[in-house]
């Protein structure tokens, strides 16, 4: 039975709001980002949390599922490890899924507007009902096209693609010395700084096969950062409280800066220091950073961090639907730099009721009810 590392669901909760305010500052209530991006661009980059998200996924998943699949893939433990983690993501969601089908009734039965049209179109709906909304590899340029009724979810998409090839990458690197990982994983860097440069020339990629490399690269890195944690040797080298600050420092000195010349390496250059981030606070000490994130709130957020993730773009277009209905003008088209800042405060606070509602009412009973259904006792335990 694996450890938990209780840091790094702390680390995936503060990742998860850093995303939220990024898509509410810049793509909700643009206002609210002008004002932000005044002090810093922190948050304007915030899409950059997905990436340590993907590092984040291969690094914990490795952690769990390494004693598994270190000499084989059996069917029976690929069958049941495949199930454990659609029954992960896949409840919560269809079940925003279905939020947002009922939003577009609203609007076809009450609102007297069109519904069912652009990015919420029925193509569209199919292809997010069987996870294949970053698939869409008809769209020209480099598969460029609005497939997402829920927009975080592309993530989810590509992540059960790699989830399918995963036990055998484990099969092939578990077996390399430090060597070859450090190879592999300054290879897996290069590859990706290529492919953004020659894609979107950022990592804001969110559809078809860039999108996917995206993932399944980072998840590479994640990997190999777990071989390193699992080792242990840098311990003996390195005062972990002084690499969780060079990492933090690091993060921060990147987000705070938005290049716009040379925004390939921009990009490219915050992945290691997720890496090293992830490795310096897997070790719990007793140091600040440990402390904070070993406590009782930075643990819930972490915990209820997928739902956060999932349902805040429901509620950010039913923000926007319910003002062009009550006040018949666009959602804080009028407010005040105050205003506006005040309104990201209260979407955090609904968001995070919100998320804390259906981590314990569908997240959480759905995923217990589909392994225990489906898997039965054969279920391999996911974090």
């Amino acid at each position: 039975m694996y450890k938990h590392i209780k840091s790094l669901t702390s680390l995936r909760g503060i990742a998860a709001l850093v995303v939220v305010i990024h898509h509410f500052s810049y793509y909700g209530l643009p206002k609210t980002g002008s004002t932000l991006s005044a002090y810093s661009n922190f948050f304007k980059n915030g899409y950059l949390w997905v990436d340590f998200f993907f590092i984040l996924s291969g690094f914990i998943m490795t952690h769990v599922y390494a004693e598994i699949f270190y000499l084989k893939v059996s069917l029976k433990n690929y069958r049941s490890y495949l199930f454990s983690r659609f029954a992960r993501i896949y409840p919560l969601h269809i079940f925003i899924v279905s939020l947002f089908i009922g939003l577009e009734i609203v609007k076809l039965l009450f609102l007297n507007t069109s519904a069912f049209t652009g990015k919420f179109n029925l193509t569209a709906l199919f292809a997010n009902i069987f996870l294949l909304q970053a698939f869409d590899l008809k769209c020209p340029p480099l598969l460029w096209c609005n497939t997402y009724w829920n927009e975080p979810s592309w993530s989810i998409s590509v992540e059960f693609f790699i989830y399918c090839i995963f036990p055998f990458l484990l099969l092939i690197l578990l077996k390399n010395n430090h060597k070859t990982d450090l190879i592999v994983y300054s290879c897996t860097l290069f590859s990706i700084l290529l492919l953004i440069t020659f894609t979107r020339g950022n990592l804001d990629t969110i559809i078809g096969i860039p999108s996917i490399a995206r993932c399944g690269l980072e998840c590479i890195l994640g990997i190999i950062t777990y071989k390193v944690y699992h080792r242990g040797n840098y311990k003996k080298y390195f005062n972990l409280n002084l690499l969780a600050i060079i990492a933090i420092t690091w993060i921060i000195m990147i987000m705070h800066y938005y290049w716009h010349d040379f925004r390939n390496l921009h990009d490219w250059l915050i992945l290691p220091a997720f890496s090293l981030l992830i490795l310096s606070v897997s070790i719990n000490n007793n140091s600040v950073i440990s402390k904070f994130l070993n406590s009782g709130l930075m643990l819930y957020i972490g915990t209820i961090s997928y739902s956060t993730y999932m349902v805040h773009w429901f509620i950010q277009e039913l923000l926007k639907i319910f003002w062009l209905y009550k006040f018949h003008d666009v959602f804080g088209k009028e407010f005040t730099e105050y205003q506006s800042l005040t309104s990201l405060g209260v979407f955090l606070m609904i968001v995070l009721l919100a998320a804390s509602l259906t981590y314990r009412f569908v997240e959480v009973p759905a995923r217990n009810y589909l392994k225990s259904t489906i898997l039965g006792k054969q279920c391999i335990e996911s974090q």
